[in-house]
């Protein structure tokens, strides 16, 4: 690889490199997740410091062959960060993570980077961020192939019902619940317990219905922790530790 130029990017992670460097992993639009050595970044002169910052559109460029290019430029992008503080700062980390994990390098989903962003800006609205969470993990998992079945039963192939219950089995689907043993023990590890309205919610993207319904919000979030869990495999998810102590409630992730 050459030179890149001017590609529209998001820091998702920085780390310390040697004395006044720093390795970088940006989501790009055109290019995926990518590996960049940003030289001198941390030095006492360094031009570009200010510029390499979490949650804001940047437009950057690079240089080099091999797994680690060296950053050759870097400015923001002629649109506002989005403005995130608190719990939404927080989820933010959160979704940077799950891309960290979940995003192989230099795969190219250009719907990703475009999910990714819709979904900082929609993390703004305080009282939406729950149910904008949800969103970007499903659509997430859709876009990388690993789509959650929300239409029919999985053993069957019967339409699911709004008015049943059903276990929600990772890697197969959703399977009526007769009603047979204990709830509390269901959804821990291989299924979930949700009940037949909120699947089919989830098949129309009816998100403000979702929303709106405390009993389908917790339902999807036991689902979806369920679901990341599967995928991180042994990776543990260190945001979900910081929300704690701020967030008794434990609304994200």
């Amino acid at each position: 690889m050459g030179v890149i130029d001017t590609q529209v990017a998001y820091i998702l992670h920085k780390r310390a490199y040697r004395e006044t460097s720093s390795i970088l992993e940006v989501l790009t639009k055109d290019f995926g997740r990518v590996s960049l050595m940003a030289r001198g970044c941390r030095g006492a002169r360094s031009k570009i410091a200010g510029n390499l910052l979490l949650f804001t559109p940047l437009v950057i460029s690079w240089q080099g062959k091999g797994n680690l290019p060296y950053l050759k430029s870097v400015e923001r992008a002629d649109l506002k960060a989005p403005d995130l503080k608190n719990k939404s700062l927080l989820s933010a980390m959160y979704v940077n993570e799950l891309l960290m994990y979940l995003l192989h390098k230099d795969d190219v989903h250009e719907a990703v980077f475009e999910h990714y962003h819709q979904c900082l800006y929609c993390m703004e609205d305080k009282d939406r961020l729950e149910i904008a969470l949800r969103q970007f993990e499903i659509k997430l998992l859709e876009l990388l192939g690993f789509g959650l079945n929300v239409l029919t039963e999985a053993d069957t192939g019967t339409v699911i019902s709004a008015d049943a219950q059903y276990l929600y089995h990772l890697e197969h689907g959703p399977v009526l619940y007769d009603g047979s043993g204990s709830v509390d023990g269901l959804g821990s590890e291989q299924s979930c317990l949700i009940s037949g309205g909120c699947l089919l919610a989830l098949a129309s993207e009816s998100y403000q219905t979702i929303s709106e319904n405390s009993q389908y919000l917790a339902e999807l979030k036991r689902l979806m922790r369920s679901v990341i869990n599967f995928h991180l495999g042994s990776k543990k998810l260190k945001s979900r530790e910081m929300f704690r102590p701020v967030n008794a409630g434990g609304l994200q992730g």
